[in-house]
C-alpha cells in the first residue's frame, strides 16, 4: 500500500516548467509538427530563478527534444546547477502517431490510450532524450495524465518520481484524471518485487486558501452540490474571505496569489511544494495564461514575488529527483528505526 511520510521541518520546493511547444489550445490537439520557440526564452527565466538561489525541473516533451535549436538549449540548461532535466509527454504530437490531423480530447490523456500505443509514446520519449545525453528521473504526463502502467514501465527504466498528481481536481474533459481523494503530501509506491526501486509521487502544490486543506476541501466541495450550488456558495466563500481553491501556480490567473498561498503551505507542514508553469506561457501568445507581452511581466513578477515568499518562509530549494531520494532515505532512518507510519 502507499505509505504516507510524516513532514519534516524544513519544506522542499521546487520550481517545475512543462517544457513544450506552443500552440492555440482551444485548436484542440494537433500532431501536425509542433513549434517551439518559446524554449528560447527559458534562459532568461532561469536566470531569474537563480538569482534566488530556486532549483528548477523542466520537464521536457518529444517536441523540444525534436528541434535541434531546443534541444542544444535543453542541454546547456541541463549543465547549470540545480537544475533537472525530467520527462514530459503530449500523446498527441509523440510518434507513433495517429494518422489524423488531430486527436480527440480522450486520447490527449496518455492513460486512456492502448498499453502497447502509450508504452511506444513513452519509448520514443525516452529515445529521443537518449539521443541528446539525457537520462530523466523524473516525469510529469501532460495534462497530469498518469497511471500505474505508466509509473511501472518509466521506473523500469530509472524514473525514481512522478509530479503528475494535480490534487484535490477533476475536470470535465472526456477521460480526465479524478484526484480528489489525493492531498499535496507525498505518496511513495513500493517497489513491486525485491530488487526493484520505489517511485514517489509528489503533487503539485494545490489546496485551499484555509486549512486543514482535506477539511476545506470536503466544504468546497459540499458547497458546489444541491441547494448550495443554487445559492453560489462557492462564490460567495470567496468574496467573503472565507477560503477558495489556491494553487502554486505562475501563470494562471484563476490563481491570483500564489506568494500569499505560500504561508498557508508553510503552515501545512507539507514536505515538498511545487510552483508551476508552461514554458510556452514565456512567449506572448504561445499559451492561453499569457497573450500578451504585458501578462509575461505578471508572470515574471508573480515567480519573483513566489520566490521571495519561499525565501522568507525557509523553504529549501531542490529539485523533484533529489526531494525523491531524500524522502526515500527518510523513510529507510524511520524503517531501520522499526517506526509505523498511517
Amino acid at each position: 500500500m502507499p505509505t504516507p511520510l510524516p513532514p519534516p521541518p524544513v519544506t522542499r520546493f521546487c520550481v517545475t516548467v512543462d517544457t513544450e511547444e506552443e500552440w492555440d489550445w482551444a485548436s484542440g490537439y494537433p500532431t501536425t509538427p509542433p513549434r517551439v520557440t518559446n524554449i528560447a526564452r527559458l534562459p532568461a527565466f532561469q536566470a531569474l530563478c537563480e538569482r534566488h538561489a530556486a532549483a528548477v525541473t523542466y520537464f521536457v516533451n518529444h517536441a523540444v527534444l525534436s528541434d535541434p535549436t531546443a534541444t542544444t538549449v535543453i542541454q546547456q540548461l541541463a549543465a547549470r546547477p540545480s537544475v533537472e532535466i525530467g520527462l514530459h509527454i503530449h500523446p498527441w504530437n509523440t510518434p507513433p502517431l495517429a494518422t489524423t490531423p488531430s486527436v480527440p480530447t480522450r486520447d490527449s490523456f496518455l492513460h486512456n490510450l492502448s498499453w502497447p500505443v502509450a508504452k511506444a509514446k513513452l519509448d520514443s520519449t525516452l529515445a529521443a532524450f537518449a539521443a541528446a545525453g539525457l537520462t530523466p528521473t523524473s516525469f510529469r504526463g501532460g495534462r497530469y495524465s498518469t497511471s500505474p502502467e505508466i509509473q511501472d514501465h518509466l521506473r523500469n527504466r530509472g524514473v525514481l518520481a512522478d509530479a503528475s498528481v494535480l490534487p484535490f481536481t477533476t475536470w470535465e474533459d472526456d477521460g480526465a484524471p479524478d484526484f480528489r481523494d489525493r492531498d499535496p503530501v507525498p505518496v511513495r509506491r513500493p517497489p513491486r518485487h525485491e530488487g526493484d526501486t520505489p517511485l514517489w509521487e509528489l503533487p503539485l502544490t494545490f489546496g485551499y486558501t484555509r486549512r486543514p486543506f482535506a477539511k476545506w476541501h470536503g466544504v468546497i466541495t459540499a458547497a458546489g452540490r444541491g441547494l448550495w450550488k443554487r445559492l453560489r456558495a462557492v462564490g460567495l466563500m470567496d468574496r467573503l474571505g472565507v477560503a477558495r481553491k489556491a494553487w502554486l501556480n505562475l501563470e494562471n490567473p484563476a490563481y491570483p496569489d500564489p506568494a500569499g498561498f505560500v504561508p498557508v503551505v508553510a503552515a501545512e507542514g507539507l514536505p515538498f511544494a511545487c510552483f508551476t508553469l508552461h514554458s510556452s506561457s514565456l512567449l506572448p501568445g504561445g499559451s492561453p495564461y499569457c497573450p500578451t507581452p504585458a501578462d509575461v511581466d505578471r508572470l515574471l513578477k508573480r515567480t519573483e514575488e513566489c520566490l521571495t515568499a519561499a525565501t522568507a518562509a525557509g523553504w529549501r530549494p531542490v529539485t523533484v529527483t533529489q526531494t525523491a531520494k531524500e524522502l526515500e532515505a527518510e523513510f529507510a532512518r524511520h524503517a531501520a528505526r522499526g517506526v509505523a507510519h498511517p
